[in-house]
C-alpha cells in the first residue's frame, strides 16, 4: 500500500484550482524557494494522518486567503485535501495485508485498471459573530467513485472510521530537531512506541521491581542519607496540614514498572570527559542524526515485529516519513549516509519518504524523477507544483539529461538560469555580474554548462518548471561543425520545442526543414550573413561568443591585460615577421591550425590581426588552464574599466536578465 497522489485545493497557499502532486513509491523530494508551499504540503498530509491532535487540528489560517481580499471581508471558505493510494507495487504484486481493510472503499476507473483508494479531508469555515476563529466543520471521508466522478457534496462519500485512521500514519521530522522530546516516555512518542514492541512477562517485571526496592532500602540504611530524608519529611509536615501527602521520601525510582520505564534514558560512550553523554550533551548535528535514527529504528522494528499466536496487535500498514530539510546541522560529508539510510527505509513495504531540501548536496543524491518543484505564481500568490520533464527512456538524450540535472541541481533553486558550455562562462559571468550590479548569487542566477548537447531538453525542463533562462554558446567559425553548423544546431533545437518554426528568407517565404538540414554547408563568406543570424536568434534568448568562442572574444577585447599575466621570460616565441617572414608564417599557420583544430578551416574569414591573435590563443588556452587565466587577466581591470569595455554580448545578456527578472510570472527567491 503506497501513497500515489495528493490533491489540494484552497488549503493555505494552495488556491481554488486543484493542484495534483504525484508521489513516488519510495522517496519524493520537494524543492523550491522559501515560502513556496513545501511545509504547507507537509501540513496537509499531517491534517489527515498526523499522530497528534495538534497536527490534525484545523484552524482559520488553514483556509486559503485569495490575493487582494482581506481576511475581515471574507465570509466563508472551504478546502479539501485528498490522498490516493495504490495497492500494486512496481512489480505488479498486491498488498495482502492492506486490501482486506479497505476493500469495500476501493474504486476502479474501468475493468482493466487496478483498484485504488481515495481518502479526502473536507473542511468549511464560516465567519461568526461569536468567535474570532469562526465556525469550522470538517469530515474525513472515503470517496467511493473514480477520480473526476465524485459528484456533488455528500455524494459517493463514506466516513472513515477511527480504526482505519490508525492504519496510515505520517511521522514528521521538523527542520528544528528536538530528540529529547521524543525520549520522554509519553504516549505517542517514538520511544513509547518502541517499548510497546517489547514482550514483558510478569516474572521479569516482578524481579525488576524487587531489585529497585532493594536499592531504595539499601540507600535508607545509610545514616547520612536517612538523616536527609527524615529532615525533609519533618519540614514538609510543618508547612501544611493536609492529611494527604503527609509523608515524603527520597528514592532512586518508583517500584511501579511503567514508572520505571519513564526513567529510561539513552547514553553515549566514549566521551572526552570520561562520563556518559546524554542526548542534550550532543551538538546540534549529532542530535539531528540521532533523531533520524530513532525514526528509522521504529519503522524497522514495526516492520519486523511478529505477534505471537493469539496476540492481537494493530500496527500501521503504511508510515509516511516526512523529513524537513535533512541537511540541517549536519556536516556535508554525512549527507550521503543520511540519504542512503532514508532510501533504505523507503524500500520497506511499510514506509514512504517525503522530504524537502534547500541544498543541492541533498538533491544531487536523489533521482531527478523523484523531484517536485514548487513555485508561487505571481498573479494569484498560489503554489504551483511541477515535475521535471525528461526525454523518453529510449531516447539517446535520456541518460545525458538525467545526469546533467543530477550534477547541476542548482537549477532547481534558480530564479534565472544561464546555460553555457563550460567553466569559463561561470567565471567570466560572475565577474561581469558584479560590475553591472547584478550579482548572480543575490539575484538567484545559476550558470550551468549544459548547452553543448541536447539543449532543447534542458530548455523544455526549465520551461516546465517556469524558470526563465538565456543561452550563451560559442559560434566556432571555421571549426569543424562550427559557424553555420552552430546556427543549424540551435535552429533545430528551437524547432523541437515549438519555437523558430518560421524563419523567413530575404525574398520571402520560410526555410524548410530540408534547407535547415543543409545549413552547415553554407559558405561562411565575410561573416556578415552569419552575424545577421546571430542577431536574429537573440530574440529566442540565444547568444553567441563570436567569431570563435568566449576565450577568443575576451582575448580580443582585453589583449593587453591577458599579456600582463605572462611570467617573466614566458609567452610564445614569435619570430619577427619582417626579419624572418618564413619562420613567422610557419608559426602563424601552426597557431591557426591549433586554434581551428585539424579538421577546421584555413582561417580565411579572419583578418590578419585575428590570425596573429590565434598564436596567443594557443599559448593562453590550449597550453594553460582556462579558468585560472581568465581570473588573472580580469583582475588586471578595475570594475569601472571592466564595465566600460565589456563585450557587447554580455551587455545584451545582462539587459535581458533584468527584463526576465522583472517579468517573471513566478515569485523568485
Amino acid at each position: 500500500m503506497k501513497l500515489s497522489k495528493v490533491k489540494i485545493k484552497n488549503f493555505k497557499c494552495y488556491g481554488d484550482t486543484e493542484v495534483s502532486i504525484n508521489v513516488k513509491e519510495d522517496l519524493t523530494a520537494f524543492v523550491g524557494a522559501n515560502s513556496t508551499g513545501k511545509s504547507a504540503t507537509f501540513q496537509a498530509l499531517l491534517k489527515i494522518f498526523g499522530t497528534s491532535f495538534i497536527k490534525k487540528e484545523i484552524t482559520r489560517s488553514d483556509f486559503h486567503l485569495p490575493k487582494g481580499i482581506s481576511s475581515s471581508s471574507l465570509q466563508g471558505s472551504s478546502f479539501y485535501i485528498e490522498t490516493v493510494f495504490d495497492f500494486l507495487d512496481k512489480d505488479g504484486n498486491h498488498d495482502d495485508d492492506a486490501i482486506p481493510h479497505f476493500f469495500d472503499q476501493m474504486v476502479v476507473n474501468d475493468g482493466s485498471s487496478p483498484p485504488y483508494l481515495r481518502i479526502r479531508l473536507e473542511a468549511t469555515w464560516q465567519k461568526s459573530e461569536l468567535s474570532p476563529e469562526g465556525e469550522i466543520e470538517s469530515k474525513l471521508v472515503y470517496i467511493t467513485a473514480p477520480e473526476g466522478q465524485e459528484g456533488a457534496e455528500g455524494e459517493n462519500r463514506t466516513p472513515v472510521p477511527s480504526r482505519h485512521r490508525l492504519l496510515i500514519q505520517a511521522m514528521y521530522v521538523p527542520a528544528i530537531r528536538k530528540p529529547s522530546e521524543q525520549l520522554k516516555f509519553a504516549s505517542g512518542t517514538i520511544l513509547w512506541r518502541l517499548m510497546q514492541k517489547v514482550k514483558w512477562d510478569e516474572a521479569f517485571m516482578g524481579e525488576l521491581q524487587n531489585r529497585v526496592d532493594q536499592v531504595n532500602s539499601h540507600l535508607s540504611s545509610h545514616t547520612d542519607f536517612d538523616s536527609i530524608k527524615t529532615t525533609i519529611g519533618d519540614f514538609w509536615k510543618n508547612f501544611h496540614g493536609d492529611e494527604r501527602y503527609q509523608s515524603s521520601s527520597l528514592t532512586v525510582g518508583s517500584s511501579d514498572f511503567n514508572e520505571l520505564l519513564k526513567k529510561i534514558e539513552i547514553e553515549f560512550l566514549p566521551t572526552e570527559t570520561g562520563r556518559p553523554y546524554q542526548i542534550g550533551d550532543l551538538g546540534e548535528g549529532l542530535r539531528s542524526l540521532f533523531y533520524l535514527s530513532l525514526v528509522c529504528s521504529l519503522l524497522k522494528i514495526e516492520q519486523d515485529y511478529e505477534p505471537e499466536a493469539g496476540e492481537v496487535i494493530q500496527k500501521p500498514l503504511l508510515t509516511l516519513l516526512i523529513v524537513e530539510e535533512p541537511e540541517n546541522h549536519i556536516s556535508p560529508h554525512l549527507l550521503g549516509k543520511v540519504i542512503k539510510n532514508l532510501l533504505e527505509i523507503a524500500s520497506q513495504p511499510n514506509a514512504q519518504i517525503i522530504l524537502s531540501s534547500h541544498t543541492p548536496a541533498i538533491i544531487q543524491r536523489i533521482d531527478p524523477e523523484s523531484v517536485r518543484h514548487l513555485r508561487i505564481e505571481k498573479n494569484e500568490y498560489c503554489t504551483n507544483v511541477k515535475e521535471i520533464t525528461l526525454p523518453e527512456k529510449t531516447d539517446e538524450a535520456y541518460k545525458y539529461v538525467k545526469e546533467a540535472v543530477r550534477n547541476y541541481p542548482e537549477i532547481y533553486f534558480a530564479s534565472i538560469v544561464v546555460i553555457g558550455e563550460g567553466d569559463s562562462e561561470a567565471i567570466v559571468f560572475n565577474r561581469f555580474s558584479r560590475v553591472v550590479n547584478q550579482p548572480a548569487d543575490e539575484m538567484g542566477i545559476t550558470i550551468a554548462p549544459l548547452g553543448h548537447r541536447f539543449v532543447n531538453h534542458i530548455w523544455k525542463l526549465l520551461n516546465d518548471l517556469s524558470i526563465p533562462y538565456v543561452t550563451l554558446l560559442d559560434l566556432d567559425v571555421e571549426r569543424d561543425g562550427g559557424g553555420w553548423g552552430r546556427i543549424k544546431y540551435i535552429v533545430k533545437q528551437l524547432r523541437k520545442i515549438g519555437k523558430a518554426g518560421k524563419i523567413g528568407k530575404q525574398e520571402g517565404g520560410n526555410f524548410t526543414d530540408d534547407e535547415i538540414d543543409g545549413m552547415h554547408k553554407w559558405d561562411i563568406g565575410e561573416r556578415d550573413s552569419i552575424y545577421s543570424w546571430v542577431s536574429h536568434l537573440e530574440q529566442y534568448d540565444v547568444y553567441y561568443s563570436q567569431p570563435l568562442d568566449l576565450d577568443f572574444l575576451l582575448l580580443s577585447e582585453f589583449e593587453t591585460e591577458y599579456k600582463r599575466t605572462i611570467p617573466e621570460g614566458g609567452g610564445p616565441q614569435i619570430p619577427d615577421k619582417v626579419a624572418d617572414p618564413d619562420a613567422f608564417t610557419e608559426k602563424l599557420e601552426k597557431g591557426i591550425r591549433a586554434t581551428l583544430k585539424p579538421a577546421g578551416g584555413s582561417g580565411e574569414s579572419y583578418n590578419d590581426d585575428e590570425k596573429e591573435l590565434m598564436i596567443w590563443y594557443n599559448y593562453f588556452f590550449l597550453g594553460r588552464g582556462k579558468p585560472s587565466t581568465h581570473i588573472a587577466a580580469l583582475a588586471e581591470l578595475d570594475d569601472q574599466e571592466l564595465k566600460d569595455r565589456m563585450p557587447d554580448v554580455f551587455k545584451k545578456i545582462f539587459k535581458r536578465i533584468n527584463e526576465l527578472a522583472n517579468s517573471s510570472e513566478t515569485i523568485t527567491p
